[in-house]
């Protein structure tokens, strides 16, 4: 079998993505005339809240300001940007906040909230500006955002009462009508920073929260089949871009925007990271996005080195340099290797009378072409119509318009300006010579194709380590079974086998989390890194309700860089691989009286060691966490004495497996990932914290602390189990986790209930 496998191997390296040998780039990047400091600041204001747009073939970075005008820049490869200027004048946009650009019935329109004083519409014939104001304050909070529905109507997206809504445009005034639809998507306090898109058949929307100030500000997401209007499922795991850990100042990583990549098949999402609390200071990050189903994520935020995006396999430019494409008498033309799944681009202007023509492949031996002439779209296979639409209104004539065709074995997507016009089932077919014909009225620029279409590039993408990434999306993806599962149709391989590009960030031990069907315990599993053995291992068994769990691999040794990694099992169904940094778990005992304990342990906010009284405590209608260890900790137990928590309103207690834990004033309470045993005179609360999203395990009385001066508790973690109890008695409480937070700090938090920790004991159990 081992034999076998290293054979394949050597044929899976050479389907690795050349962008993995090419350019790497590293989070986070200043950008070439980005904001200077503010008045009395040391840092740049530099980039927050950055809008990226694409439009024929180039990028436009748009982002916060701070002076009475807006700054542009652009860049081929969302890597090396150059600013262009100022895109609007006569402090129109004094402090503009979150400036956002469409295109839109061939004009340009920007969103923006001037100081967070409510929105604003201004429009240009140009990307670069210049903005002017078409409408007045129309209100709607902060954070507007535009989406085009493909019957050509105008949406924004915006935050109200901690949720993103939507509502309609009048085409004629650009104001809202005054209906208002809640997509239900919420971060349970502040919420911002919205943006709409889609991939195939699914709608992602993502949205941004906490509190710019905050280490914890971060990205979610939620996803709707079918339609962009109405409730969005928000997943438990909603959250895709966070990074808060004690030391570390990459952290406040927020309001992203999402855009197809150069390759015209990737995704990519900008945020901004913290820098400083004057302005305050940002700067630009990218991440690429992954879809599989209703399902969105990043093997992101990235702070280390990742591979430059990919171009198209062929580009080039009919009005400028034609690179990959030849001009004939007919037009302009291009070839690839022969392909039945590709994504097209052709942009071009029509005058009175015109029509554009791009030829997209091949149906057996006949052409397939599509048609336009700005006011319908057909669809030839040959001399025969096949399909035929209108078009939404595009404006005037003369500007210029973008032509997409996404196509694989099963659908056949033709859009113009982001509008989907043209939809064709089990379409067969193929792609090696296209291009755009020439005619009467006509003119083209930026045409392209590449050979993958609808995501089919997530395959190939490198994956990181530490990260999570869809066991779906490997090299040889085509050659596995899967099934789809769950509300957002999530497509889950069985295995088999399947490789994966990775890149192991640093050179460490490291456990694997693997999320598989709950009938495949007792089934073997194992884990090559390029052709040699990682780890043997037996699926264990799960017996909750759910039908997939997730459990930890032993740690193992990765070295640092490029990697092949392989995943077999005897038919075993695998959902997710996901990979953390581990860390041994220490032995710790402390009654609060020896200062040279105090260096183990983290203090953020109110909570304090008073050696005096030899106590660690947190007062009431006081908020702060008090942490040990590492986020590397995987099983241990915890055994805690303490003063039953009487005095102040919210909650105190302990916490278990704790991430990504941050404090700020104006932000949710519970902004922490992990398990919280909130304590009181009564017994003990079970909560599954989500920052501000929390799932009730369970309650128990316990009647020894309800007169009693001191209490002492025991907590056990391993694995997926949690238990709970008295020292050297019986759990009282019990609960197996089917997705458990695997892997973190433990501590105690408080949120404005008094607690007082007497001594604290943690035992490894690894």
């Amino acid at each position: 079998m081992l034999k076998k496998l290293v054979i394949v191997l050597l044929g899976v390296i050479l389907m690795l993505p050349f962008s993995s040998l090419g350019e790497d780039y590293q989070n986070p990047m200043t950008i070439p005339g980005q904001y200077p400091p503010i008045r009395g600041a040391s840092y740049d204001y530099g980039i927050g809240d950055p809008f990226v747009m694409r439009f024929n073939g180039l990028y436009y970075l748009y982002a916060s300001s701070c002076e009475d005008r807006v700054r542009v820049y652009t860049s081929r490869d969302l890597i090396n940007w150059e600013f262009q200027g100022w895109c609007t004048e006569n402090k129109d946009v004094y402090f503009a906040y979150a400036p956002e650009v469409i295109y839109w019935r061939g004009d340009f329109y920007m969103i923006t909230s001037p100081n967070g004083g409510g929105h604003y519409i201004l429009k240009s014939d140009s990307p670069l500006g210049v903005f002017r104001p078409v409408t007045g304050n129309f209100g709607y909070q902060i954070d507007g955002s535009f989406f085009v529905e493909d019957d050509g109507r105008l949406m924004i997206l915006f935050p109200e009462d901690s949720q993103i809504k939507q509502a309609y445009l009048n085409p004629d005034t650009l104001l809202p009508n005054g209906i208002k639809y809640s997509t239900t998507a919420t971060l349970h306090h502040w919420t911002e920073g919205p943006g709409l898109f889609r991939r195939g058949e699914w709608y992602y929307l993502t949205f941004t929260g906490n509190h710019v100030l905050s280490s914890g500000y971060r990205v979610a997401y939620a996803s709707r089949l079918g339609s962009s209007a109405g409730k969005f499922t928000q997943p438990a795991d909603d959250t895709i871009l966070i990074h808060s850990v004690f030391g570390d100042d990459f952290t406040g990583l927020g309001h992203s925007s999402n855009f197809i990549g150069p390759d015209l098949d990737s995704l990519y999402t900008a945020y901004h990271s913290f820098v400083n609390i004057n302005g305050p200071a940002r700067l630009y990050n990218l991440d690429r996005l992954f879809t599989n189903g209703g399902v969105l994520y990043t093997t992101g935020p990235t702070n280390f080195p990742m591979p430059a995006p990919n171009m198209p396999d062929v580009y080039g430019d009919a009005a400028g340099e034609l690179n990959d494409f030849s001009e004939t008498e007919a037009g302009y033309f291009a070839q690839i290797a022969d392909t039945h799944v590709f994504t097209q681009e052709c942009n071009f202007s029509l005058t009175e009378n015109g029509e554009a023509i791009w030829q997209a492949g091949r149906c057996q031996d006949q052409p397939v072409m599509i048609r336009t002439n700005g006011q319908a779209i057909s669809l030839y296979i040959g001399d025969e119509e096949r399909i035929a639409e209108l078009v939404p209104e595009l404006g005037a004539l003369g500007r210029l318009h973008t032509l997409r065709v996404e196509c694989n074995e099963e659908f056949f997507y033709a859009y113009i300006d982001g509008m989907r016009l043209i939809t064709l089932a089990n379409p067969a077919f193929t792609a090696s010579q296209f291009g755009a014909v020439k005619g009467e009225g006509v003119s083209y620029s930026f045409l392209a194709c590449t050979a993958q279409a609808l995501g089919s590039g997530d395959d190939t993408a490198l994956k990181v380590i530490p990260g999570t990434f869809s066991a779906i999306h490997a090299l040889n993806s085509e050659e596995l079974s899967w099934q789809e599962y769950g509300k957002q149709m999530e497509k889950v391989p069985t295995l088999g086998t399947a490789y994966y590009a990775v890149r192991v960030v640093e050179a460490g031990n490291y456990c694997f989390d693997l999320t598989v069907l709950k009938e495949d315990g007792g089934k073997q599993f194992t884990m090559l890194l390029d052709g040699e053995p990682l780890l043997n291992g037996t699926v264990p068994a799960f017996n909750g309700k759910e039908d997939f769990f997730t459990f930890t691999s032993l740690p193992v040794s990765l070295p640092a860089g490029d990697h092949i990694l392989t995943a077999a099992g005897d038919e075993i169904t695998v959902s997710r691989i996901g990979s953390f940094r581990f860390a041994e778990t220490m032995v710790y005992k402390s009654d609060f009286a020896d200062k040279q304990q105090r260096k183990e342990i983290t203090t953020l906010g109110a909570f304090a060691v008073n050696f005096d009284k030899a106590v660690l405590s947190v007062k009431q209608g006081k908020t702060g966490f008090a942490l040990l260890g590492q986020e590397g900790y995987t099983d241990y137990e915890m055994r805690v004495r303490f003063i039953p928590p009487v005095n102040g309103s919210g909650a105190s207690g302990i916490l278990i497996r704790g991430s990504n834990v941050s404090l700020y004033d104006a932000q949710v309470k519970e902004s922490y990932f992990g398990y919280g045993i909130i304590l009181s005179k009564l017994g003990f609360n079970v909560q599954k914290m989500h920052y501000g999203s929390q799932s009730m395990l369970g309650f128990i009385n316990v009647n020894a602390w309800k007169d009693a001066a001191e209490a002492e508790i025991a907590v056990r973690v391993q694995g997926n189990t949690l238990s709970i109890g008295l020292p050297g008695e019986e759990p009282l409480f019990t609960f197996t986790d089917a997705r458990p937070f695997t892997h973190g700090l433990c501590g105690f938090f408080g949120t404005g209930k008094e607690l007082t920790v007497l001594s604290c004991d943690m035992i490894p159990l690894n």
